[in-house]
C-alpha cells in the first residue's frame, strides 16, 4: 500500500497478526489510525465499536480516534485469518484468475469414517466438547510459536490454510494426529506427531486485506500414518459440488470468545449452514463492512451469530456428512470478529480447488 498523502494526525502503522493462535509470525501488511474524538453513537455509525483500546488490539483490531472516555477507542475489525502469507506487494495478479485443472478426485477408501458414537452436539464459539475420536481427521498444527488447525486426506497428506504456512519452512512445522485435549497424557489412545517433509501452497495464493485468496496448502508428512479407530482420513468432495443450504461442522482448539487469548485444551466443534457468497456480502454491508466474497470462498453461520469459529481455529475443517462419510468442504479462513451478527465465518471452499489438492496427493510422497 502506498501512503503517500497521509495528512494531519493520521499516522501509519503495521499491523501483526497471530499464525492461528500463539507468537507473532509475520507482518500482515500496513495500515493505518486516524486521531480524533468520537461519541460512542458516531463510532458505531462509522462500522466500529467502542471498547478498551487493549481489548481491541488484542483481537487484531485497528483503533481510529478515542471514545467513550478514558482508555476506550473506535475499534474498527479486519479480517480474523492468521495472516502470515505473503505480501501484497510482490503477490500474483488475480485479477483474471484462468482455471486450473489437474484431473480426477481421488479418496481413500475409508476416509469420512467416524468411529465414535458421540456426535456434536453445541460446539466452537457457541459451541461444547466435540467428544473423543468424532472427528479423527482433525490435526493440530505448530508452526514454530503459532498454531493452526488441519485435516488428515490420506496416509501422507494433510491439507490446512494457506497463510497458516506461507511463509514457513517444513521444519518449523509439526502436525500432531489423534489429539483431542491438548497435552493430556490420559487420553483412551496416544498422539502422535509428524515432522513435516513439503509445504505446496496453492500457486494462486494470495495476501488481502480482506480474506485471503486462494487460502489452502497441503502438507506432505515426513512418515506414513497407520489409521486407527481415533486416527483417520476425510473425503475430498467432488469438483465443484455445491453445499449451499446445507449444515457444515467447523472444529478446533480456537477461541472460545471473540478477542480471547484463552484457548481450550478439549477439541470444540459447532454446526453452521452453509451461505450463499452474494447474502454473506449483504450480510457484511449491513454492519459497514464491505468484503468481496470470491468463488474460491465459502461463507458458513448464522444472520444472529452465536456459533462461529474464531481466533486459532484456522486451517480446520469445515465438514459435512452425507450418506455415512464426512466430507471437507471448507478450510477456516477468515472473518471479521467472531459469532457477531451479520457476519459469517468466511472460509477457503474446497470443492473449487479440490482437483489441486488431490493432484498434490499423488504427485507428493
Amino acid at each position: 500500500m502506498n501512503w503517500n498523502g497521509l495528512e494531519g494526525n493520521e499516522s501509519a502503522t503495521i499491523l501483526t497478526s497471530f499464525g492461528g493462535d500463539g507468537g507473532t509470525f509475520g507482518s500482515i501488511g500496513n495500515n493505518y489510525s486516524r486521531g480524533g474524538v468520537r461519541s460512542e453513537l458516531q463510532c458505531q455509525h462509522e462500522g466500529g465499536t467502542c471498547e478498551f483500546f487493549l481489548l481491541c488490539w488484542m483481537s487484531g483490531g485497528l483503533l481510529q480516534g478515542t471514545c467513550g472516555g478514558m482508555l476506550k477507542g473506535c475499534c474498527h475489525r479486519t479480517a480474523k485469518s492468521a495472516n502470515i502469507g505473503i505480501d501484497a506487494s510482490t503477490a500474483i495478479d488475480l485479477t483474471n484468475v484462468p482455471a486450473l485443472e489437474y484431473g480426477p478426485v481421488q479418496n481413500d477408501p475409508s476416509c469420512g469414517i467416524s468411529l465414535a458414537k458421540q456426535t456434536a452436539q453445541r460446539r466452537i464459539v457457541g459451541g461444547d466438547d466435540a467428544g473423543f475420536g468424532s472427528f479423527p481427521w482433525q490435526a493440530y498444527i505448530r508452526i514454530g510459536s503459532s498454531r493452526c488447525g488441519g485435516s488428515l486426506i490420506s496416509r501422507r497428506h494433510v491439507v490446512t490454510a494457506g497463510h497458516c504456512v506461507a511463509r514457513a519452512t517444513p521444519r518449523q512445522v509439526h502436525v500432531t494426529l489423534g489429539d483431542y485435549v491438548i497435552n493430556s497424557a490420559v487420553e483412551p489412545l496416544p498422539a502422535y506427531t509428524f515432522g513435516v517433509r513439503t509445504i505446496n501452497v496453492h500457486p494462486y495464493f494470495k495476501f488481502t486485506p480482506q480474506a485471503d485468496r486462494f487460502d489452502v496448502a497441503v502438507l506432505t508428512l515426513e512418515r506414513t500414518v497407520h489409521f486407527m479407530p481415533h486416527i483417520a482420513p476425510i473425503c475430498l468432495p467432488e469438483k465443484n459440488e455445491d453445499f449451499l443450504g446445507k449444515f457444515g461442522w467447523a472444529a478446533g482448539w480456537g477461541a472460545l470468545n471473540p478477542g480471547s487469548r484463552l484457548r481450550p485444551k478439549t477439541l470444540q466443534a459447532v454446526d453452521v449452514p452453509v451461505l450463499d457468497n452474494r447474502v454473506c456480502e449483504r450480510w457484511h454491508r449491513s454492519n459497514g463492512i464491505n468484503v468481496v466474497i470470491y468463488p474460491e470462498m465459502l461463507c458458513a453461520g448464522y444472520r444472529g451469530g452465536g456459533k462461529d469459529s474464531c481466533q486459532g481455529d484456522s486451517g480446520g475443517p469445515l465438514m459435512h456428512e452425507k450418506t455415512g462419510r464426512w466430507y471437507l468442504i471448507g478450510i477456516v479462513s477468515a472473518g471479521y470478529s467472531c459469532a457477531t451478527r451479520g457476519q459469517p465465518g468466511i472460509y477457503h471452499r474446497v470443492a473449487n480447488t479440490v482437483d489441486w489438492i488431490s493432484h498434490i496427493t499423488q504427485i507428493s510422497t
